[in-house]
């Protein structure tokens, strides 16, 4: 086990944080009224687990530990030997504490730089799970982050090519964008990089300033049925960099969406290391797009799982609120579970029958995990039966298979748990008049 357990607490603060995020508790201390015996046998004990205990195990979680337990659950088996599309992106939890002087990041639901925390993600657009994660303090931007995470990608997922996408923070200067482009030509064959540029005033004005011939226009449809199509003029550019030769110039790809009406039209510079003989300018424009899968799962974390509700990283109980000792382990911890909650409920909307492919973890928790039912002791077995409801039938061939591996509770005299659904009679309707 990558985990110490010298409190002998390990078990029940681990197995709290990961069912926490999957009944929808949204902080710890409402384990305070939680009386549930079902999650109190889930989570590893006869009685609810106390708060006191699970917020102590988090705070105390060294960071050394919390990395070798990512690396050994991050699912990189996904990219061995595959093209892989991977984004990177990071996600700002936001600070309210006064007396403690932490760092300041830029917080883009608030718009505005303030206290705050960061999680960086690696997602794969292709499958929609998570990769890995790391914690940093508020002032750790996307492009002190950029370089490493893409070694680790081609370090730990071995893929055959990997496709990295990076949001204009990883690009904020002409350095960034070249020390991207350098790894992309140290891995050439293996890597290619596409980073959404910068709309800087000079570099904008030699965009808008290319010619209208150097535009082709694409129709998609519009944001509704009978909507007018909206349009998009791609075009290709070379930019070079500051600096830099013209030799040295990079692949740019602009998309302009025409806006209509009074207001002007949407620039979105691309640059990118593909090659054109290989990859079109509207097939590089696809795949940056598919990064909005990204940003769709920090949406169902925030929402669903409660994401920003991970605990601190700065400690509270430094003893210079100006200068707080900042420890990673548990920030890092919560955040990898909330994501291995979303890639195991993505993994059981494949395993039920019907189309549940895709479906949001709050969709899931309400038609299948939160569930009323009775629970049967026996000598060898724990018999969860689940009272019946509409759509049941789904869940006939996940059941077939938890019951198939035999999972036992050490905690309840190592019985056996077993799960079965009570027939379900639909309401007979009643003669009309």
């Amino acid at each position: 086990m990558c985990i110490s357990d010298p409190c002998n607490t390990l078990t029940r603060g681990l197995l709290t944080s990961v069912f926490a995020p999957l009944i929808g508790l949204e902080r710890i201390w409402h384990l305070d009224e939680m009386e549930d015996l079902g999650f109190a046998l889930l989570t590893g004990g006869l009685r609810p687990p106390s708060r006191y205990n699970v917020g102590g195990w988090r705070r105390h979680l060294p960071w050394y530990e919390v990395d070798a337990f990512c690396r050994r659950t991050s699912p990189w088996g996904l990219l061995e030997d595959a093209d892989a599309l991977v984004s990177y992106d990071e996600h700002a939890l936001p600070r309210w504490t006064h007396k403690f002087r932490i760092s300041k990041g830029y917080v883009t639901t608030r718009n505005k730089y303030m206290r705050c925390e960061k999680l960086y993600y690696t997602y794969d657009v292709l499958k929609d799970r998570y990769l890995t994660v790391r914690a940093t303090p508020g002032d750790i931007e996307l492009r002190d982050m950029a370089l490493p995470l893409t070694r680790q990608t081609l370090r730990h997922g071995q893929p055959a090519h990997l496709h990295a996408l990076f949001d204009a923070g990883a690009g904020k200067s002409d350095a960034n964008v070249r020390a991207l482009l350098n790894l992309a030509e140290e891995f050439r064959g293996r890597l290619d990089v596409t980073v959404r540029a910068c709309r800087y005033p000079h570099r904008l004005k030699q965009w808008q300033a290319l010619p209208a011939e150097a535009f082709e226009s694409y129709y998609e449809p519009g944001r509704y049925v009978g909507a007018a199509e909206k349009e998009l003029r791609l075009a290709e550019t070379l930019t070079v960099l500051k600096g830099e030769t013209a030799l040295q110039a990079v692949r740019t790809v602009i998309c302009r969406e025409v806006v209509p009406g009074p207001k002007k039209d949407r620039w979105h510079p691309l640059y990118t290391t593909t090659e054109k003989e290989t990859v079109e300018a509207v097939e590089v424009l696809a795949d940056f797009r598919q990064r909005q899968h990204h940003e769709q799962a920090y949406r169902v974390g925030k929402y669903d799982e409660m994401l920003d509700s991970v605990p601190c990283g700065y400690d509270k109980e430094s003893p210079d609120p100006n200068r707080p000792r900042w420890q990673r382990g548990g920030m890092q911890m919560i955040g990898w579970l909330v994501a291995l909650v979303y890639n195991a409920v993505a993994n059981l909307g494949l395993e039920l029958a019907g189309d549940y492919e895709g479906r949001h973890v709050r969709t899931m928790r309400r038609c299948f995990i939160n569930r009323p039912g009775t629970l049967y002791q026996t000598p060898e077995a724990l018999i969860v039966s689940l009272d019946p409801f509409r759509g049941q039938e789904a869940l006939i061939p996940a059941i077939d298979a938890f019951n198939d591996q035999v999972h036992r509770l050490p905690w309840l005299a190592d019985r056996q748990v077993v799960l079965c659904l009570t027939p379900h009679t639909p309401p007979r309707l009643g003669r009309g008049p």
